[in-house]
């Protein structure tokens, strides 16, 4: 009956997981540039079953949560008009610079930032935004309206590809940092031109998806509430005719 407590246990704190992910999901789904995450699930360790056969059946010992990835596909482009909403249309991230480190994200809304006789170009919560060779887009205050012209900064954002964006770690709910699985980030100078202005990219969270996964875990994870009740009456049982 052990096997069936660790399996019910495991379960619940599984699909618990699970639920939160799909919660912050549809919290989400409206988040510009928001990455809808995922929940990956692994068998517990196998186990002999101590019976006199010569196949030797296996006892497993429930499931786990193991990783949280995201979905990295395009969502649909938003058009706002505003000169400094930037979005990418097609595969890519933009770098921003915060607190020293590198993250990258598909939420274009960006800024203007005066510091002292400069300008920077940052993201709504004042992040530098980069260029492809990872530095800060900066111009003279006096010259503001040229060097941040949509047309010119469309050529000077950077554009940054992963091999693997689906193991890109959240860090906040827009801003992503790679992984040893995900691969370091690779600027591609051909994806300038996918860069277009007076637009932004929407959640990529599909609310009816969301509500259909949130369902499924929802059953999984009361029927391994409904494992445990079962194992605790049939130890009773046992140990009631033991007396």
């Amino acid at each position: 009956m052990k096997a069936a407590f660790y399996s019910g246990v495991s379960g619940l704190m599984a699909y618990q997981e699970a639920l939160n992910t799909i919660g912050n999901n549809v919290a989400n789904v409206n988040t510009v540039g928001y990455k809808a995450q995922t929940t990956s699930f692994q068998d517990l360790l196998y186990t002999d079953m101590y019976v006199n056969t010569e196949t030797n059946p296996l006892t497993g010992h429930g499931v786990k949560a193991v990783a949280v990835g995201i979905t990295p596909g395009q969502a649909a482009l938003i058009k706002t008009d505003r000169e400094l909403d930037f979005a990418i249309n097609g595969d890519g991230w933009f770098a921003v610079e915060r607190d020293g480190r590198v993250q990258y994200t598909r939420n274009g809304s960006f800024s203007i930032g005066l510091e002292g006789y400069g300008a920077y170009l940052v993201t709504s919560d004042g992040a530098y935004v980069l260029d492809s060779n990872g530095y800060r887009i900066y111009c003279d205050s006096s010259n503001v309206k040229q060097d941040f012209a949509p047309e010119v900064l469309c050529e000077r954002i950077g554009v940054f590809t992963f091999a693997n964006p689906e193991a890109l770690e959240p860090v906040s709910s827009t801003c992503y940092v790679p992984t040893a699985i995900s691969g370091a980030a690779a600027a591609t100078w051909e994806g300038r031109g996918k860069i277009i202005s007076g637009f932004l990219e929407n959640s990529g969270v599909e609310l009816t998806e969301e509500l259909s996964r949130m369902i499924a875990a929802q059953r999984a994870y009361q029927i391994s509430a409904r494992l445990i009740q079962v194992a605790d009456e049939n130890e009773q049982t046992i140990n009631g005719l033991g007396k």
